[in-house]
C-alpha cells in the first residue's frame, strides 16, 4: 500500500513542487525508445543535434565564435559525423568561459547551478536549464529500474560524495525522503567496522530493493560482510559507479549481496552516460539524451581493440550547451547487438580515466583495469593495498602496504605481468608504505599516470 501511495501520489507531487514534473512520463518514454531499432535512435539523435547546434550558435557567445573560427555551419548540419569539425570542449575552457557558454535566452531563474566534485581535477561550475532536468532524472531512474528498483522502493546508497549529503540530517528532510526518493544513505568517505555495522543495521531495517554504490566503498563493505559471515537482506540488483569496477570487486559483491552487479558510467556534468543491463554485452548508452563518440583512438596493448577519449554532447541542456565535451575518460565502443533487445549503442568497456591509462615504451596504450586484474586475480598469494604509478615511459613504481608484506612469489608474478604487458624495456621499482589512502571522495585509485602520453 505505501509503495502505491508513494509511486502514484507523493513522489509525483514532490517532484512537481521541485520543478521536476513529468519524470514518470520521461521514464515511460525512455523505456519505449530504448527498444527502437538503432537506425531510429540515430535519427532521433541527429534531429536533436541539429536543433541544439542552431540554438547554441544563435544564443551563446562561445559557440558563435567557436563555430565561426572552425568554419562549422550549423544550418547545413547533416548527421553526427559532421561534429568532427567542431573542436573538443575541455573543463578548462568551461571554467574560463562560464558566462559566454550560458544561453542568453534563459533567465538566471531558469538555470540550475551545479558543480563537479573536484576529486580528480579542480572543481568546475556549470549550469543546466530547468526544462531538461525531469528527463535527466528520468534517465537515472530508467537505469535504476534495470537493477530491479521501482518508485516507492528503498534504494541503498553507499556514497562517498559529501555534497550529496548536505541537508539530509533534518527531520523535515527525513520525512521528505520517506515520501519521495527513499534513499538509504551510507556516507562512505570513511569506512571502518563501526560504520559498516551501523549501516547494515539500517540496511536490515529498510530492506532496499537495490543498491547504488561507488566501487571502492561497496567493496570494503562486502569484505566486512564476508569476513564476519554476515548473510544480510537480499537485494534485486547492485549498481556500481564513480570509479572502475574490477573483476575481483564484482565477484565479491555478487557473492555477498547475492545479486547481479551492473556497472554504470555516470557523471555530474551530463548525467548518466551508460550502464550494463545484465546480459553481458557491455554498457548501453543513454542515447536519447546524449551523443557519445570516441576521439584519438589508439590500439590497446595485448589486443586489437581501439580505445579513444570519451566525447559527449548533451542533447537536452540548452541553458549551457555541452557540445563535444571531453570527459577525460578512455573507452572501447562495441558493434555488438545485445540479446536484451535494446537498440541503444554499446560501450564495450571503460578503460579508465585518461589520466590513468598507461603507455608502453613503444607507445601502445595499456588499460589499467586489465593491468590491475592480472596483478590481483592471478596472484599466487595475499597482499594488502596496491597502487601502480607510471612516472616515466619506461618505469613503474608499485606501491604496496607492508601489512601484509607480499611474498617473493607475488612479486615475481607482478614482474612477469609487467613484462608481458609492457615489454622487456619497462622497469619496475617497489615502494612499501604504511597505507595508501583513498581520495577525499572515498575513491581508491589503483593506478596513476604522472607523464603525458607521447604523440
Amino acid at each position: 500500500m505505501i509503495k502505491y501511495v508513494i509511486k502514484h501520489i507523493t513522489f509525483p507531487l514532490i517532484a512537481r513542487r521541485e520543478g521536476l514534473a513529468g519524470i514518470m512520463r520521461g521514464v515511460e518514454s525512455l523505456e519505449e525508445s530504448q527498444y527502437w531499432p538503432p537506425e531510429r535512435i540515430r535519427e532521433l539523435q541527429n534531429e536533436r543535434l541539429r536543433k541544439l547546434l542552431v540554438h547554441a550558435y544563435e544564443n551563446t557567445a562561445f559557440y558563435k565564435k567557436r563555430f565561426d573560427d572552425s568554419g562549422f555551419n550549423p544550418y547545413t548540419f547533416k548527421d553526427a559525423d559532421d561534429l568532427a569539425d567542431i573542436p573538443v570542449l575541455t573543463k578548462e575552457q568551461i571554467r574560463s568561459n562560464v558566462d559566454a557558454l550560458k544561453a542568453r535566452n534563459f533567465t538566471p531563474g531558469e538555470l540550475h547551478h551545479a558543480e563537479t566534485g573536484g576529486t580528480s581535477d579542480v572543481k568546475m561550475r556549470f549550469f543546466r536549464d530547468n526544462r531538461c532536468m525531469p528527463m535527466k532524472e528520468a534517465a537515472i531512474y530508467r537505469f535504476n529500474r534495470w537493477a530491479g528498483w521501482d518508485f516507492g522502493d528503498y534504494l541503498g546508497m553507499v556514497w562517498p560524495a559529501h555534497q550529496d549529503f548536505i541537508g539530509h540530517d533534518t527531520w523535515k528532510s527525513r520525512i521528505r525522503n520517506e515520501l519521495y526518493k527513499r534513499n538509504v544513505l551510507f556516507p562512505a568517505a570513511l569506512i571502518d567496522d563501526r560504520a559498516c555495522e551501523e549501516y547494515l543495521r539500517l540496511f536490515e531495517r529498510k530492506k532496499p530493493a537495490a543498491i547504488l554504490a561507488f566501487c571502492s566503498p561497496i567493496h570494503e563493505l562486502a569484505k566486512y560482510m564476508a569476513k564476519k559471515g554476515i548473510d544480510g537482506h537480499r537485494v534485486r540488483g547492485l549498481i556500481t559507479t564513480g570509479e572502475p569496477l574490477y573483476d575481483h570487486q564484482r565477484r565479491l559483491a555478487a557473492d555477498v549481496f547475492r545479486c547481479g552487479v551492473l556497472d554504470s558510467y555516470r557523471t555530474r556534468e551530463v548525467g548518466p552516460i551508460a550502464q550494463e543491463c545484465g546480459a553481458g554485452c557491455g554498457m548501453h548508452v543513454n542515447a536519447e539524451c546524449l551523443y557519445v563518440e570516441l576521439a584519438g583512438k589508439r590500439r590497446l596493448a595485448g589486443s586489437g581493440e581501439q580505445a579513444g577519449g570519451v566525447i559527449v554532447t548533451d542533447l537536452l541542456n540548452y541553458g549551457m550547451p555541452f557540445i563535444r565535451y571531453n570527459m577525460a575518460d578512455m573507452a572501447v565502443m562495441s558493434d555488438k547487438t545485445c540479446p536484451c533487445g535494446r537498440g541503444l549503442p554499446l560501450i564495450d568497456k571503460i578503460v579508465g580515466r585518461a589520466l590513468d591509462v598507461f603507455v608502453t615504451p613503444d607507445k601502445k596504450l595499456v588499460s589499467t583495469i586489465a593491468l590491475v586484474m592480472y596483478m590481483v586475480n592471478a596472484a599466487p598469494g595475499f597482499f594488502g593495498k596496491m597502487q601502480i604509478v607510471q612516472d616515466a615511459t619506461d618505469h613503474l613504481t608499485l606501491k604496496m602496504t607492508r601489512d601484509p608484506l607480499p611474498g617473493p612469489e607475488v612479486m615475481e608474478h607482478q614482474k612477469d605481468v609487467v613484462e608481458r604487458i609492457f615489454g622487456p624495456r619497462m622497469r619496475m621499482t617497489y615502494e612499501f608504505v604504511d597505507d595508501i589512502p583513498c581520495e577525499k571522495s572515498g575513491k581508491y585509485l589503483f593506478a596513476r599516470r604522472l607523464i603525458p602520453i607521447p604523440e
